[in-house]
C-alpha cells in the first residue's frame, strides 16, 4: 500500500452494526500505512451520521470511512455529495446495497483493505426534492407503495437472525395494500398517469438477495432508472415475477421502465416513500435529479488476486 503520510483519515460508524473489535481492526491497517490523527465519529440514535459527516467534511479529513448498514452509507453519503472527499466503504448491515451493486467485498477484513486502497470510482447520486423539504442525496434507490410498505414492515429482529428472507416475509403482509394513483414525468416528456404498486427510482441495477430489479443500471452512467408496477390480478403478479427471474419485458406484465436525468412523481394522496432501504417519511410530490460524478468511491482493483 502506498505511504499515506501527512493525510487524514475520518471513520463514521454505527456502533449497533460494526462487529466488536471493528475499531482495533481498523487502527492496525491504519497506522502502519501512516495515516495520522484518525478521528473517530460514532452514530447514535439521535443523530444517524449527519453530524458526524459535517464534522469530518469541516475538519479536512481525506478520506471519510461509513462502516455500518445501508443507512450510515447513504447519509454519509449524502454528507460528502460534491466534496471531492473520498468515501470508503466497510458494510455491516442487512442489505448492504451500495457495497454489493460496486462489488465491495462484505467480509470486513477484505472491506477494510478496500476502503483504504487507492483503487477509486467515481459514481453519480441521485437529488432528491420531497414536498417542500430540504434536498438530501442517495446512492442506491428511492421507492414508493409495496416497496416502502416492506421496508417499514421487516420485522428487525427477524431481519437479525435471518437476513434478506425477513424482506420477503414483510411482502406477503404487503401485497394486500392499495395501489398508488400517480403522475410521472421524466425529464420533458409527457406525464404519465398510473394506479401502481410499486415505484422505484434507481442508481443501480441490484437489490437485496441478487433480485436484478434494473437490469442495465449503472451508478456512473449519469442516468436515473424510473421502474413502476401495477399489476392488479394475480396473473399480473406473476408477469412481475417472471420478468424479475428472466430480466425480460413480457407481454401485460404492467411494468414500466423508463430512463432519463430527471423525474417528477406526483401522489393523489400521500404515501411512505424509503430511501436506500430505510423509511423516512411520507410524501405527495417527489423529484429526483441525477448529480453526475458527485462521489468517488473506494472499490476493489479487479486485477487483485488474478
Amino acid at each position: 500500500m502506498a505511504d499515506q503520510s501527512g493525510r487524514r483519515c475520518a471513520v463514521v460508524y454505527n456502533p449497533t452494526k460494526v462487529p466488536e473489535g471493528f475499531r482495533d481492526s481498523l487502527t492496525e491497517r491504519l497506522d502502519p500505512a501512516g495515516w495520522s490523527e484518525t478521528l473517530w465519529l460514532e452514530t447514535s440514535k439521535d443523530d444517524p451520521g449527519r453530524g458526524m459527516t459535517a464534522e469530518a467534511v469541516a475538519a479536512g479529513v481525506d478520506r471519510v470511512i461509513a462502516a455500518g448498514g445501508d443507512g450510515t452509507v447513504r447519509i454519509v453519503a449524502d454528507g460528502l455529495a460534491g466534496s471531492g472527499i473520498v468515501m470508503g466503504l466497510v458494510p455491516a448491515g442487512t442489505g448492504n446495497l451500495l457495497a454489493r451493486n460496486l462489488g465491495i467485498p462484505l467480509n470486513q477484513t477484505q472491506a477494510i483493505e478496500v476502503a483504504l486502497g487507492e483503487r477509486t470510482r467515481t459514481i453519480d447520486l441521485i437529488k432528491l426534492t420531497v414536498d417542500d423539504r430540504e434536498p438530501e442525496h442517495f446512492a442506491v434507490m428511492a421507492g414508493m407503495g409495496v416497496d416502502a410498505m416492506i421496508m417499514d414492515e421487516t420485522n428487525p429482529d427477524l431481519k437479525a437472525k435471518i437476513g434478506s428472507a425477513a424482506y420477503f416475509v414483510a411482502a406477503g403482509k404487503a401485497l394486500g395494500r392499495l395501489p398508488m394513483d400517480l403522475r410521472i414525468k421524466i425529464d420533458d416528456h409527457h406525464t404519465h398517469h398510473r394506479r401502481t404498486m410499486i415505484a422505484l427510482i434507481g442508481n443501480v441495477s441490484q437489490l437485496t438477495a441478487n433480485i436484478t430489479l434494473l437490469p442495465g443500471a449503472a451508478p456512473d452512467d449519469g442516468l436515473l432508472d424510473v421502474y413502476v408496477a401495477s399489476p392488479h390480478r394475480f396473473t399480473h403478479w406473476l408477469r412481475v415475477l417472471l420478468r424479475l427471474i428472466t430480466r425480460r419485458r413480457h407481454q401485460g406484465d404492467q411494468v414500466d421502465q423508463w430512463r432519463g436525468e430527471r423525474v417528477e412523481v406526483r401522489l393523489r394522496q400521500p404515501d411512505s416513500y424509503q430511501l436506500d432501504g430505510d423509511v423516512v417519511g411520507e410524501c405527495r410530490t417527489l423529484t429526483a435529479e441525477i448529480q453526475p460524478g458527485a462521489l468517488t468511491v473506494c472499490v476493489p482493483d479487479p486485477t487483485a488476486g488474478s
